[in-house]
């Protein structure tokens, strides 16, 4: 399989660009031998404190993220909230609100939310007896919580995607983040995204 396509923003750290102890400097070490590709892991949930069936991490080319975040997002209840942050400080659960306005607002963010390292974005429901969600990761891989393991799967499969055993990604191994800016002069900078976020879904 071919090498998954990260966005130019997210790659594995130089050596001189981490500290340099022993397991770090050996995961790096590991990186040079693994081919990182598209796929998914599905797990069950074992437990019902919390109320969704399974969880999954999924790569996928970054081309291809934003159409796949959105198509996920079909399987989630017609009232969600969005939840947004910076890497470095603690999530932000908007109000719920109908999920197509919620689409259709953080659409022209999609640069920003598919590339930029520093931001992490999802979309979620929860009440007493359901939790689903999908979330964008600083690594831009994709996470999903979720009750409807057929309607997932058919989803993901529509993608072209399959389940890998052992599949692995690029934040399992050492990460460096550059800056959005570098790779696209007109995008917008972390902190206007999230004020903008914030006056969206306040």
């Amino acid at each position: 399989m071919k090498p998954l396509a990260l966005p130019p923003t997210i790659r594995t750290a130089h050596a001189d660009e981490v500290t340099p102890n022993e397991e770090v400097l050996k995961r790096l070490k590991e990186r040079e031998g693994v081919t990182i590709v598209e796929g998914y892991t599905l797990q069950q949930n074992p437990s019902t404190d919390i109320p969704f069936r399974f969880f999954s991490e999924i790569n996928i080319d970054n081309s291809r993220l934003w159409a796949l975040f959105t198509a996920l997002a079909s399987l989630l209840p017609e009232d969600i909230s969005v939840i947004y942050h910076h890497i470095d400080d603690e999530p932000t659960y908007a109000p719920y609100k109908a999920k197509a306005k919620v689409l259709e607002q953080l659409a022209p963010f999609q640069l920003e939310l598919t590339q930029d390292g520093l931001l992490q974005v999802g979309l979620i429901y929860q009440d007493d007896n359901r939790l689903e969600e999908v979330f964008i990761k600083r690594a831009k891989c994709l996470q999903f919580w979720g009750v409807d393991e057929e309607g997932f799967r058919e989803v993901v499969r529509s993608f072209g995607l399959r389940e890998v055993e052992g599949l692995q990604f690029i934040d399992d191994f050492p990460l460096a983040t550059e800056p959005l800016k570098q790779h696209h002069p007109n995008a917008r900078e972390t902190d206007d995204v999230l004020k903008e976020l914030q006056n969206l879904f306040a």
